[in-house]
């Protein structure tokens, strides 16, 4: 801050010398004593008093409206199907169930032998469902995300009941089973519950959080045999556990030397539980607990699991249980002589990983039909007694899909949307507004153009780098593979994927269970890439900005799913991405659970955002120049946005859409719920990821358009110059995208003499004085810097 008495100095100073100043214009006017013009760079703004108190800056002319953004809908629909099971209708139809994924997602109901859609009754609240199970009589009951709700539909009267959420606070429920009686039994995430829930006094029974660090309750199934639930507990390390439902004691018979990360699902048939084991089938004894030895058909040895590509195993019928290998060929387990191989004459499942089953009784011959495939509703029939197989697409509806992330192509202004779960990748046309479906990537965390209109992309759960030629035919290299983080360096969700020159820099959150992110560093002539991990102890990597030689990265306190924070606050680190050194490490924002996002700004500082402020670090000296509250509240690693456009810093997080005047200081938020993502197209349009109101998530697609920009290339620097000379007036915008500076004679046009300048120059900022824009003290300043400036000389 500038001392008061150096301010009324500059004036006197300045008054004095005016009438001299102006005297001397026609005879060539006074030498320039100043240096040339500093590097633009934020700065305090100068306090010059006024009369009538310190000036305030104009308010920016962004209009707030009932709502700034415009929606344009949904971009992409999709089926995904995580689950279906079989049931039969009071008239006697065998039919389907399924819960497409979707915003207030339906129960889908389709004929098995017709094949046609029957209804599709809305689930409120829901956005999918892990779990369905078809009770004894006849109900069907879905679990959801991310209500954590159990919903039961009735096929006598076709309507669906909201059961309420058994276990309070959860998102998800996961592995529904039922018993002979009718109750049914699942687990939950992010506490690992499992529960019962009684329909006859619509009771639930709460079994307790299961484990102290693990939330997944991923899979449950009922032993109707021993009256037992098996619970399978996941990430990071597989856990089965049995429990008396009556009792409510829970007993560990996990496996000794289990090496997986989740029970995916468990079922029961003859005594003994099945276990999809981190793609492995392995097989418990459901009373004494241990594993059980089976044969391999094919190699006639006893092995303790096989490879497996299911939702599970089927029930019981001729010929064991059934499912689909790593290969997708239908296997099945022969319960009475323990063997394990493919169903001969072999058969392949050609639409995906068979993901639900049930038996059919067709001409007193057991049939057995299931669902394949996550994403086209494939359906098949199996008929062990003559090995007949038929595959078929059943008509379950599409819904609107939820977002993960999107991305402007910086030449075509096209914008590319990548669907949650789904993984598909849609490219959204603003000259039509029409979508067009692409290649499956994957769920993307994080992606970026390389300057020759191919992508790096980030997937999850594998911690992958893709390279992608969005213009060429998919192929077994497009995308290609570059490498993956999740089994290696226990990294799986790239957050941040910044190509620079011939380098790649990635970072990433740690794997399930896990702590330490890492930053990735890809040499992209070599393919090489070297992994700095848990550069900030034990926290994420959730923003990359290579300046200069250096890089620097933002962390966030979390650690992989499944994890509670060890650290208090983000950190920003600069680094030497040749050897991994950390050469700077400041807290710029203290309590900050998160620096999400950084920028390089015009002004040659780094400009990032930690939660909800905006802060300012000289990339020199690593000093925090600035920070400014945009809202107050703890984000995460994959929220948080920044742009620059008109001299402003527009941003979204914590679902606000906000631009900042870099001058004043002052932040405005546009839209203040809903929101994710930011990509701005070449016509300066910017497209953000909507939830609409009462949604659970973001489905739509949005655009904002800022005001036009009447002073493009502004001066932005912090005070006001004339030429070579400083001022020291305040910079300010005084409307959208022009200043103070800029509403004066430019400087740099080609001036017949000094004095045309400064003539120019006092006849502006009499103007200015005039309308109450600028302070008459503020207009001698400037009229006394342009006459002892350089400019027409």
């Amino acid at each position: 801050m500038i001392p008061r008495r150096h301010v009324r100095s500059a004036l006197s100073r300045a008054v004095a010398t005016l009438a001299v100043t102006l005297g001397l214009l026609a005879g060539g006017g006074l030498a320039a004593t100043a240096g040339p013009p500093d590097p633009v760079r934020p700065g305090l703004p100068f306090p010059f008093p006024s009369e009538n108190g310190p000036i305030q800056p104009p308010t920016t002319p962004f209009g707030p409206a009932d709502d700034v953004i415009r929606d344009l809908g949904s971009p992409v629909s999709s089926l995904t199907v995580m689950e279906g099971a079989i049931g039969k209708l009071p008239d006697g139809r065998d039919v389907v169930y399924a819960v497409p994924a979707g915003e207030n997602a339906r129960l889908n109901v389709v004929d098995l032998h017709t094949r046609q859609l029957i209804s599709a009754t809305p689930l409120p609240g829901a956005a999918g469902g892990w779990a369905i199970v078809v009770a004894p009589d006849g109900s069907v009951y879905a679990g959801t995300y991310p209500n954590a709700h159990l919903y039961r539909y009735s096929p006598d009267t076709g309507t669906v009941t909201d059961l309420g959420q058994p276990i309070p606070g959860e998102s998800q429920i996961y592995g529904l089973t039922a018993d002979q009686d009718g109750n049914v039994y699942a687990g939950t995430y992010p506490t690992a519950h499992a529960f019962k829930y009684d329909p006859s006094n619509g009771q639930v029974t709460d079994y307790g959080s299961l484990d102290p660090v693990q939330q997944y309750a991923r899979s449950t199934v009922y032993d109707p045999d021993h009256h037992k639930l098996f619970v399978g507990v996941s990430t990071p390390n597989a856990r089965l556990l049995r429990i008396d439902v009556d009792t409510k004691a829970v007993e560990d018979i996990t496996p000794p030397g289990t090496t997986a990360k989740d029970f995916i699902d468990l079922d029961y048939a003859g005594g003994r539980v099945f276990a999809n084991a981190s793609s492995r089938l392995v097989v418990v004894d459901a009373v004494t607990g241990e594993q059980v030895k089976f044969t391999d058909s094919a190699t006639g040895t006893q092995v303790m699991d096989y490879p497996i590509a299911a939702r599970g195993v089927s029930a019981a019928g001729p010929g064991g249980v059934y499912f689909t290998n790593n290969t997708l060929a239908l296997t099945h387990y022969d319960l009475d002589t323990n063997t394990v191989g493919p169903v001969s004459p072999p058969r392949t499942l050609t639409r995906g990983a068979s993901i639900g089953y049930g038996w059919v009784t067709e001409n007193g011959v057991p049939v057995l039909y299931g669902l394949a495939g996550n994403y086209s509703g494939g359906t098949f029939r199996y008929n062990p007694q003559d090995g007949t197989l038929a595959q078929w697409s059943s008509p379950f509806q599409y819904a609107p899909s939820p977002l993960m992330h999107e991305l402007a192509d910086p030449v075509t202004g096209k914008v590319f949307v990548n669907v949650y779960l789904n993984g598909s990748t849609g490219i959204y046309d603003p000259a039509t507004g029409k979508t067009t479906i692409t290649t499956r990537q994957g769920q993307v965390e994080g992606w970026g153009w390389d300057g020759t209109g191919k992508m790096y992309v980030g997937i999850y759960p594998y911690g992958r780098l893709s390279l992608w030629d969005p213009t060429a035919p998919d192929s077994p290299t497009n995308p290609k593979e570059l490498f993956s983080l999740v089994d290696s360096h226990h990294q799986n969700r790239p957050v941040s994927v910044v190509p620079a020159g011939n380098r790649v820099y990635v970072g990433t959150t740690p794997a399930y269970g896990e702590y330490g992110g890492a930053l990735t560093v890809l040499d992209v002539p070599t393919g090489a890439f070297t992994v700095y991990r848990n550069l900030v102890p034990d926290q994420t990597i959730a923003s990359v900005l290579p300046l200069g030689a250096d890089v620097w990265a933002g962390s966030g306190i979390e650690g992989g799913q499944g994890t509670e924070p060890k650290a208090s606050e983000a950190h920003l680190i600069k680094v030497d991405p040749s050897t991994g050194q950390v050469l700077s490490d400041i807290v710029p924002v203290s309590g900050a659970a998160s620096i999400n996002e950084l920028i390089a700004g015009p002004d040659g500082n780094l400009w990032g955002l930690a939660d909800g402020i905006v802060f300012v670090v000289d990339p020199s000296t690593g000093q925090v120049v600035r920070q400014i509250p945009v809202f107050g509240g703890v984000t995460g690693a994959n929220d948080g946005a920044l742009s620059w456009r008109d001299g402003y810093l527009y941003g979204v997080t914590g679902g606000r859409l906000f631009v900042l005047d870099i001058l004043s200081g002052e932040a405005t938020i546009l839209r203040d719920h809903g929101l994710n993502r930011l990509t701005q197209t070449p016509d300066g349009t910017y497209y953000t990821l909507l939830r609409p109101d009462g949604y659970t998530s973001p489905t739509n697609l949005a655009s904002y358009t800022p005001p036009v920009d009447g002073c493009p290339q502004s001066d932005i620097r912090s005070t006001v110059w004339t030429g070579n000379i400083d001022s020291h007036v305040v910079n300010r915008f005084l409307t959208y995208g022009c200043t103070l500076t800029d509403e004066l004679p430019d400087a740099k046009s080609d001036w017949p003499s000094h004095a045309a300048y400064v003539s120019a120059v006092n006849k502006r900022v009499r103007e200015l004085e005039d309308d109450g824009t600028v302070e008459s003290w503020e207009g001698i300043l400037i009229r006394v810097a342009a006459a002892r400036s350089d400019v027409g000389k």
